[in-house]
């Protein structure tokens, strides 16, 4: 499949542009992480909407509601989410130097929701984590990374931190070399989202 034929993905789901922008505006309007309102309309907005729901598959006989008040509200509310969150804002594009920063930050965040939940949730981190700073940060789940593996079949990349979630990580280099690889050839930036409705369509 040349690039051309993989640009005629980057529009389709249009569909759900609305309610992607609802999720954008939300994390905009409300970027911090202390109010227990705050917190939970967006770990359960995001999490529902992507079917990566923090409380699916949880270690606990909690319902959902004493869930969130009693493990997912405090858990964030202590966390150092917004300090990692603050450093990954200074930058406004994927580069050398700020890879290492989104990659930590994901990190992080699978570790909360780790402590969370009992799961490392490495798909709904990538998505929290790109409605708050959509520039930054690629969306995975399983059909995402089936879709790098068949357009980046040869990858070669160092991994730039230590401090990583190797698969997602490994996924992220790796559609970050195909961006640029379609750059290179066709003079376009494409955003995470144009990237992710590319990589839905080809892993499905």
């Amino acid at each position: 499949m040349n690039t051309r034929e993989l640009l005629n993905f980057t529009s389709r789901d249009a569909i759900w542009n609305l309610g992607n922008e609802v999720l954008y505006r939300l994390c905009k309007d409300y970027p911090n992480h202390k109010s227990p309102e705050i917190i939970t309309a967006k770990i359960w907005l995001i999490g529902r909407s992507y079917a990566a729901a923090i409380e699916r598959g949880r270690n606990t006989e909690e319902d959902g509601d004493s869930f969130y008040e009693s493990r997912v509200v405090p858990k964030i509310q202590a966390s150092l989410l917004d300090q990692h969150l603050d450093k990954v804002r200074q930058f406004s594009e994927i580069s050398s130097e700020s890879i290492p920063i989104i990659l930590e930050t994901h990190k992080y965040l699978t570790n909360v929701f780790a402590e969370i939940s009992g799961k490392e949730k490495r798909s709904l981190a990538s998505k929290y984590l790109h409605f708050h700073c959509p520039l930054l940060f690629f969306l995975y789940d399983s059909r995402a990374a089936k879709g790098t593996r068949v357009l980046n079949p040869r990858f070669r990349a160092e991994i730039p931190t230590e401090y990583v979630d190797s698969i997602y990580a490994k996924f992220f280099m790796r559609v970050f070399q195909l961006r640029n690889e379609i750059q290179k050839k066709e003079g376009i930036v494409l955003s995470a989202r144009e990237i992710d409705n590319i990589l839905i369509n080809v892993g499905s």
